[in-house]
């Protein structure tokens, strides 16, 4: 077991010896040391700041204040006068000096020294004159320069027969324990050598090296850099009682608040926490002075209940508007108050509207023009932004991308107009690129050359070719535009067995008038939809500048071979027939196509050629008569005045059901 220093006992007629005193010199001392390094962390106490002083021939001197520091061997440092540092403190710096080299930030430190004094009188030396004196004179030795190394600002201590580094004073011993990050360690051996190094770092100068050097003033960084380094005591405790219900946190270098609280810790300052704080079952309350009353509720809690946990943020007692919560940075001070500034780019007011970009937010949400982004894709074109901007007349605006750098979507103007495709719509609705727009099978599609109301198919991006959404339906569109150059309304279809191949059914030509139908095949029907022919109609027909005329309605359909034939049988006009000459004055008209029945036939004799008018030679007793009638084929016959057969030309009009 590892002796520790022994508590001296004294009793009546005991001889004391010089170390009987010492020894209680020696228990005193290492017992403060012990309290001092148990219940604090070695450090400033008091004062110990770097002063600079214009000296003599306005050169800059530089003091330590004095002041009360302890160290990790325990040992009192007291400074009880200001302490130049002098220049043989910076020999090591100015032997590297170089001309022009620029000042240089040099760290101060300050440590324990002590030194034996008041040796015997004449006539009582001893043999062992190290011994022989009265006193110990205790005082502190001021070192500067850099000392990276840990070892170079502290000795090891000694505990349990072992030296290590104070920091491992825990790890020595147990492995799993963490580093001693005060380095006070209060059950060590203190060291019996009075030269135990132990720096307490009190602050940071400028020297400008030189033959020889000397001090300069700091500048702002070197000062802040200073005020890093100095190392303060602190207090270690398990558990702080408080005295009168409260313990106070202060700056000892400014006044006490005159306020006086019911909370039990009170601290009167900016406060630091580097890791994690709990409220429990409470708030966390955000008062503007000490004396508000009434207090307006500020505060944060979390408020459970049996089926829910909540985080409450309380913004005020009403929802008149005037209570608010605001996020912004700082941006300047009131130049008459002092007050901070500060921006609101985001508000929540207490009638639970909230603003962004805006400090008076008149909806439920109200953000500023330059708009709202949605999407976190790394891919901009998967993101989205709405905008009110005047890109085009003003109105509200959707774009593909990142704000800023996107392609426009769709445009909502004040005026009601709706634009896809384009930032100027001039309809309600306004879509612009060949794709158009589609209800279901239905689509418009094309541009202003080609453009197309279909059902099934539509024009694809480049408008130079279709689209068949469904190859197993037919399609059918209409067509109104000038693709031909001419203003055009026609009709096509595909075909039940050839889905995706168009056949013209109807068309108008705009510049013409003409209006054509069925010239692919088909036939056309009025009054019925099955019609049997080319033309079917199942009813009356009027026809005439003003419709004033009316066909003799027929039971059935009528079909009509007509002609005029000259003397050799030759077909002079006429339709559906060929002549051909049997003998004399007898002729054959064959039909092209056969009548189901017997038709009419009506022949009658042109006098001469069909062009002359022979006046007073025509002779009305020659004429021409039908002689056969078969459902193919007719004979005709002509005479002569006399009534003899004779060759002549004639006409005939042929009328049979179809």
């Amino acid at each position: 077991m590892t002796d520790i220093e022994e508590r001296p006992n004294f009793y009546e007629n005991q001889y004391l010896e010089a170390s009987d005193l010492g020894a209680v010199v020696t228990y005193s001392a290492a017992q403060l040391a012990r309290h001092q390094l148990g219940g604090h962390r070695w450090g400033i106490a008091l004062g110990l700041d770097l002063r600079e002083v214009a000296g003599p021939d306005n050169p800059l001197d530089v003091f330590v204040q004095p002041g009360y520091a302890w160290d990790g061997f325990g040992r009192a440092i007291v400074v009880s006068e200001p302490a130049k540092l002098t220049g043989d403190l910076f020999t090591a710096i100015d032997a590297e000096f170089v001309p022009g080299n620029a000042p240089r930030a040099v760290e101060v430190w300050l440590r324990h020294d002590e030194q034996l004094t008041k040796g015997p009188k004449p006539g009582f030396e001893s043999c062992d004159q190290g011994a022989s004196f009265a006193r110990v004179h205790e005082s502190f030795r001021l070192e500067v320069g850099p000392r990276p190394q840990i070892a170079d600002q502290r000795d090891p201590v000694e505990v349990g027969g072992r030296t290590f580094d104070a920091a491992r004073t825990l790890t020595t011993f147990d492995p799993a324990a963490l580093l001693l990050a005060d380095t006070s360690v209060p059950h060590q051996m203190f060291p019996d050598d009075a030269g135990a190094r132990w720096l307490i770092p009190v602050g940071v100068m400028m020297w400008l090296p030189g033959n020889p050097g000397n001090a300069v003033a700091r500048t702002p960084t070197v000062i802040e850099r200073s005020a890093r380094s100095r190392q303060y005591c602190g207090v270690i405790a398990g558990s702080v009682e408080a005295l009168g219900g409260h313990v106070r946190v202060h700056d000892r270098s400014l006044a006490y608040s005159a306020d006086v609280t019911d909370e039990l810790l009170w601290v009167e300052g900016a406060a630091r926490i580097d890791g994690h704080a709990r409220i429990y079952g409470h708030r966390l309350e955000l008062v503007r002075a000490h004396g508000e009353n009434p207090r307006i509720p500020f505060h944060v809690a979390r408020v459970d209940d049996v089926t829910t946990k909540k985080l409450q943020l309380v913004i005020g007692d009403s929802d008149k508007g005037t209570n608010r919560l605001a996020v912004g940075p700082k941006n300047g001070v009131d130049a008459q108050t002092g007050d901070d500034l500060y921006a609101e780019h985001l508000v929540v007011t207490d009638q639970a509207r909230v603003g962004v970009g805006t400090s008076e937010p008149k909806a439920p949400l109200h953000i500023p023009a330059d708009g709202l982004e949605i999407g976190t894709s790394a891919v901009p074109a998967d993101n989205f932004y709405i905008q009110s901007n005047t890109d085009g007349p003003r109105g509200l605006r959707v774009y593909d991308g990142d704000i800023g750098a996107g392609t426009h979507v769709a445009t909502f103007t004040r005026t009601g107009r709706v634009g896809v495709g384009t930032t100027d719509p001039t309809s309600v609705l306004h879509v612009n690129g060949a794709l158009g727009v589609r209800q279901n099978a239905l689509y418009m599609s094309g541009d202003p050359r080609w453009s197309s109301v279909t059902f099934n198919a539509h024009h694809n991006a480049s408008n130079n070719d279709w689209v068949f959404p469904d190859l197993s339906k037919p399609a059918v569109t209409i067509e109104m535009d000038n693709a031909g150059g001419w203003p055009r309304f026609e009709v096509y279809s595909t075909l039940l067995n050839a889905t995706s191949t168009w056949r013209s059914r109807f068309r108008v030509s705009g510049d013409s008038g003409d209006v054509g139908m069925a010239a692919n095949g088909g036939n056309v029907g009025i009054g019925t939809y099955a019609p049997t022919v080319k033309l079917d109609v199942r009813g009356d027909v009027r026809f005439g500048p003003i419709g004033a005329f009316v066909p003799v309605a027929a039971p059935v359909g009528v079909r009509v071979a007509w002609g005029t034939v000259n003397p050799s049988a030759g077909v002079i006009s006429g339709a559906g027939f060929t002549a051909a000459k049997l003998s004399k004055g007898r002729y054959r008209i064959t039909f092209d196509v056969a009548f189901p029945v017997a038709p009419t036939v009506v022949v009658t004799k042109v006098f001469g050629g069909l062009s002359v008018n022979a006046d007073n030679a025509v002779r009305p007793l020659e004429n021409a008569i039908v002689d056969q009638i078969l459902d193919n084929s007719a004979i005709i016959a002509t005479c002569d005045d006399t009534g003899a057969k004779a060759d002549s030309s004639f006409c005939f009009v042929a009328l049979g059901p179809t």
